[in-house]
C-alpha cells in the first residue's frame, strides 16, 4: 500500500515539474526596459532550447504589432556575419528603439512593428545572445542551421501558438541572403512532405550575400563605377579577380573564396590615405564616408554600435529580457559561428532560388552607396539566373522610379514573383539610414500601410494617389502604440502602383448599391411584363378559333418559352475557363513541384554563367548607375513559355562567409 502511495505522489510530483519546466508566453513578457520610461509596445523575449545535449539555446526579441491587419503578419529577421546578432537590427535599422550616449532609449518611427509582428532572432546558437556549452554545438554548415531554426521556430510556434495562422515572412541583410533561402527552402519542403504547416509567405532580402560567382566580379565593377582604384590598383585588382575565376573554376563556386576577397582587398587598400599623421580609408559598406580607421574600414560602423553594446551588456537589460543562462555577455558578432563554417562546401543560395521562386514571392533590395555586397552584384544574378520560364527581368520589365512625398527615394523592378528595389543613398544597413523608405517597402511586399509613411504618400510609377487619401501611419509626433480605433488599421494596400483614396466614404457605398438594386430590378420587371404581354398577344393570335385544350397549351407555352428566353441567355453568357478548349491549360505550367531542399544540382553553373563580353580593363569608368554588361540575356530575349499573359502574382496566392586577409570587416565576415 504504502509503495503504491509513494509511486503515486512521485507521479505527481513529476507531473509538475514538467508542467513548471514547460516555458509558457507569461515567462517571456517584458514588462521594462532600463532607460525607457513607458513601455507601451508589448514584447516578449528569452531563449528557446534547441540541442539539450549542448544546452544549445537560440535567443529571441518580440515586438508585437501595434495596428491590426487581415490577416495578422510576421516577421523573422536576421542578421548575417555568420555570427552577427539581430539586435543590430533592433537598435540600428528596423526596430522601434535607439541608444543614446547616456543608455536612455529613444522610440523611432522606422520600426518595422507598425503592421508586424517582428521577431530578431538571434541564429545560429553562439551568435549575440544564443549559445551553447561547447563549441562542438556550434553549426558546421548550412543545412544543419536549417534544421536548427526550424527545431527553435517549432518550440517558439507551441508557445505563441496564436502566431501559427499569421501570415510569416524571412527577412535578413548580407550574409542573411545565404541563411533565408536555406531557411525557406527546408520550411516549404517539410510544408510539402507533410511534417509541418508553416505559413510562409515570402522572403525579404537585403543587399545580401547571395551568388558569389557574380558578386565578386560586381566588386571590380562598382569600384570602377564609383572612380574608387587608380590605375596601379586597378592592375593589381584584375590580377586577383583572374585568381578567383581560376579557383573557381578549379574547386567550383562556393558560397566564400579566399582568392576571391583579394579583390574587396585591394580596393579597400587603394583607398587608404594619411591624413594629420593618422591613417584611414574607405567604409566598405557605405562608401560615401572616406575616413575610417585604416585596418578597420567600416568594421565598427554604425557609430552608435559603442553605445548599443553598452547598453546591451547591462545587467539590468540582461534580466528584463530574461537572458540570464548566457553566461559571457552579447557580442555583435562572433568569430567563432564564422570559423566553424570555413568548410561548409554546400551551394550558393544563387542556386536555391528558382525553386522558391515558384512557391513564394521574393523581395530584394539594395542600397546603392554599399560596396561590400553592392547592387551590382544583385543586377547581375537577376540578369543571369532563370526561373519561372525566363532569364532575367527581360526588356519588357521596365524599372519604375519610387516615389515618397514627391521624392524620389529609387526604383522598382518586377516580374515572375521576383521583386529588385534599389534604394537611392542607402548604405549596406538600408534601414539604417533610409528607415522611412524600407518601412514602405515591406509595407507594399506584405500589402499593408496603405501607401502612406509619417504622414506622406508613396508610390510606384506614374500612379501618384490623390491628395485627399486618409493616412495610417503613425504621426511623426504622436507615441508608437496607438488606440486601433483612432486610425484606419484594417486597410490591405493594393498592389504597387495602384491609386489609393480614391474610393467613397462607406456609407455613401452602402446607398449607392440600394439605389443600383432598386433601379435594376425596375428595368428587369418593366421588361418582363412587357415580354410577357407581346408573348401573350401573339398567343391569342394565333390561336384563333382553337378548342380550350389548345389555348391552355399556348398560354402555358409562352411561360416556357419566356423561361427558355431568360436561360439561354444565361447559358450564353457563361465565361470560357481557360481548360475550355484543351485538356491543358497554360497555368498548368505553374503547378508547384516543391524539390527536396530544391537540390542545387538541379541549377547548374553552366546555366547562369555569363559570358565576358569585354576587358574589365576596357571598362568605361563612370559615377552614374549603368547598366550592367554580364548578363548573358539579349535586350528583349524571353522564353516562349507564355509567363508574360500571367505576370500579375497575386501575393495571398503564392504562398559567405568571409576571410578577408587582414582586418577589414567585423570579425571578418559580411555584417
Amino acid at each position: 500500500m504504502w509503495r503504491r502511495s509513494f509511486l503515486g505522489w512521485l507521479s505527481l510530483a513529476m507531473f509538475f515539474i514538467s508542467r513548471s519546466a514547460a516555458q509558457t508566453a507569461d515567462q517571456y513578457l517584458v514588462t521594462s526596459l532600463p532607460g525607457l520610461a513607458d513601455n507601451n509596445l508589448k514584447q516578449y523575449a528569452g531563449h528557446v532550447e534547441v540541442a539539450p545535449e549542448t544546452n544549445g539555446n537560440i535567443f529571441f526579441w518580440m515586438i508585437e504589432q501595434t495596428h491590426t491587419t487581415t490577416p495578422e503578419k510576421l516577421i523573422i529577421w536576421l542578421n548575417g556575419g555568420p555570427g552577427c546578432s539581430s539586435m543590430d537590427g533592433l537598435f540600428l535599422e528596423n526596430g522601434p528603439y535607439r541608444v543614446n550616449p547616456d543608455l536612455t532609449l529613444n522610440t523611432t518611427l522606422g520600426g518595422w512593428q507598425e503592421y508586424a509582428t517582428v521577431v530578431f532572432v538571434d541564429q545560429p546558437v553562439g551568435t549575440g545572445f544564443s549559445f551553447a556549452d561547447l563549441e562542438t554545438g556550434y553549426m558546421h554548415n548550412l543545412t544543419q542551421i536549417a534544421e536548427e531554426f526550424t527545431v527553435f521556430l517549432d518550440k517558439f510556434l507551441t508557445v505563441f501558438p496564436d502566431l501559427q495562422e499569421r501570415d510569416m515572412y524571412l527577412a535578413g541583410e548580407s550574409f542573411a541572403g545565404t541563411y533565408i533561402p536555406y531557411l525557406a527552402a527546408r520550411i516549404l519542403d517539410l510544408n510539402q512532405r507533410g511534417q509541418a504547416d508553416y505559413n510562409l509567405k515570402g522572403i525579404a532580402i537585403g543587399n545580401g550575400w547571395i551568388s558569389p560567382k557574380h558578386q565578386y566580379d560586381a566588386y571590380y565593377d562598382f569600384a570602377l563605377q564609383n572612380d574608387l582604384l587608380s590605375p596601379s590598383y586597378k592592375t593589381y585588382a584584375e590580377s586577383n579577380m583572374e585568381q578567383c575565376h581560376k579557383k573557381q573554376e578549379e574547386v567550383g563556386i562556393r558560397i566564400s573564396e579566399k582568392a576571391c576577397e583579394s579583390i574587396l582587398q585591394a580596393i579597400l587598400d587603394d583607398s587608404v590615405h594619411e591624413k594629420d599623421g593618422e591613417k584611414y580609408c574607405i567604409n566598405q559598406y557605405d562608401i560615401r564616408l572616406k575616413n575610417e580607421p585604416a585596418g578597420d574600414c567600416g568594421a565598427t560602423w554604425p557609430h552608435e554600435l559603442e553605445d548599443v553594446t553598452t547598453y546591451l551588456r547591462q545587467n539590468s537589460l540582461v534580466e528584463a529580457v530574461h537572458a540570464s543562462k548566457q553566461a559571457v555577455g552579447w557580442t555583435e558578432c562572433a568569430g567563432a559561428v564564422g570559423s566553424k563554417l570555413d568548410r561548409d562546401s554546400g551551394s550558393p543560395s544563387f542556386d536555391l532560388l528558382p525553386g522558391l521562386l515558384k512557391e513564394i514571392p521574393v523581395l530584394l533590395f539594395s542600397g546603392d552607396k554599399d560596396l561590400i555586397c553592392n547592387y551590382l552584384g544583385t543586377e547581375y544574378l537577376i540578369g543571369n539566373m532563370t526561373w519561372n520560364g525566363a532569364q532575367g527581368f527581360g526588356a519588357s520589365t521596365k524599372k519604375e522610379s519610387w516615389y515618397i512625398d514627391d521624392v524620389e527615394v529609387g526604383s522598382y523592378q518586377e516580374a515572375r514573383n521576383l521583386t529588385f528595389v534599389m534604394i537611392s543613398e542607402g548604405s549596406h544597413m538600408v534601414p539604417y539610414d533610409k528607415p522611412a523608405e524600407t518601412r514602405d517597402m515591406i509595407n507594399r511586399f506584405m500589402g499593408v500601410g496603405n501607401n502612406m509613411i509619417n504622414g506622406s504618400p508613396s508610390w510606384v510609377g506614374d500612379n501618384k494617389p490623390s491628395t485627399n487619401q486618409p493616412s495610417s501611419s503613425a504621426p511623426a509626433d504622436t507615441d508608437l502604440a496607438h488606440d486601433d480605433e483612432d486610425l484606419n488599421d484594417n486597410i490591405e494596400q493594393k498592389p504597387t502602383g495602384e491609386t489609393e483614396g480614391q474610393e467613397p466614404p462607406e456609407d455613401k457605398d452602402e446607398w449607392a448599391q440600394y439605389y443600383s438594386w432598386g433601379t435594376s430590378a425596375l428595368i428587369v420587371v418593366i421588361l418582363f411584363a412587357a415580354i410577357a404581354g407581346y408573348c401573350f398577344y401573339r398567343s391569342r393570335k394565333t390561336s384563333g378559333n382553337a378548342d380550350y385544350d389548345y389555348r391552355s397549351q399556348s398560354s402555358t407555352g409562352w411561360f416556357a418559352g419566356l423561361l427558355g428566353l431568360f436561360g439561354r441567355n444565361k447559358r450564353q453568357k457563361t465565361k470560357l475557363r481557360l481548360g475550355d478548349h484543351d485538356d491543358t491549360n497554360e497555368l498548368d505550367e505553374l503547378v508547384i513541384e516543391t524539390p527536396t531542399l530544391f537540390a542545387a544540382e538541379d541549377y547548374s553553373d553552366q546555366d547562369h554563367t555569363p559570358p565576358r563580353t569585354a576587358s574589365p580593363s576596357t571598362q568605361q569608368q563612370t559615377n552614374s548607375h549603368k547598366p550592367s554588361t554580364r548578363f548573358a540575356i539579349a535586350d528583349g530575349e524571353e522564353s516562349d513559355d507564355d509567363f508574360e499573359d500571367f505576370a500579375e502574382w497575386e501575393e495571398d496566392d503564392s504562398a559567405a562567409q568571409e576571410t578577408t586577409p587582414a582586418v577589414k570587416k567585423k570579425d571578418g565576415k559580411k555584417e
